[in-house]
């Protein structure tokens, strides 16, 4: 299956209202630039939606989340070298457990975390780089 880099794959935990909320926040923005993104609760994704992305955002709330229990078993068996994966979370614990779960995977980290609950224009300086590297 050959990748769409044009197609963005934005996994949030499922069950977190405010991580919810940046990843919608981040799909709006990213559909606002006239890139195509498909938004996803982690419990919620497939191989084929993983297969076909060019690039990866993933947030969580914690560490450990089982929203991303299916999505850590895919990643241990995946080579997804050549897509590129950014990392947002309520905190650097949970960001840090995220990029574990890709780690054996050799997808290129797009851009530093981004932690926190995100302001407007932080979130666009945040992704702008993401797109950009």
């Amino acid at each position: 299956m050959a990748t769409n880099e044009s197609k963005t794959l934005i996994l949030f935990d499922d069950g977190q209202p405010e991580i919810e909320r940046e990843a919608r926040a981040i799909a709006e923005r990213l559909e606002e630039q006239g890139r195509g993104a498909i938004l996803k609760g982690a419990a919620e994704v497939g191989i084929s939606e993983i297969l076909a992305a060019g690039l990866f955002i993933l947030g969580a709330g914690s560490a450990g989340s089982p929203a991303f229990a299916e999505l850590a078993r895919v990643f241990k068996g995946v080579n997804l070298a050549g897509r590129k994966v950014a990392f947002f979370g309520s905190s650097g614990a949970a960001v840090a457990w995220l990029r574990s779960l890709c780690a054996d995977t050799e997808v290129t980290v797009a851009h530093s975390d981004f932690i926190g609950r995100p302001e407007p224009a932080a979130l666009s300086a945040w992704l702008k780089g993401v797109l950009s590297s």
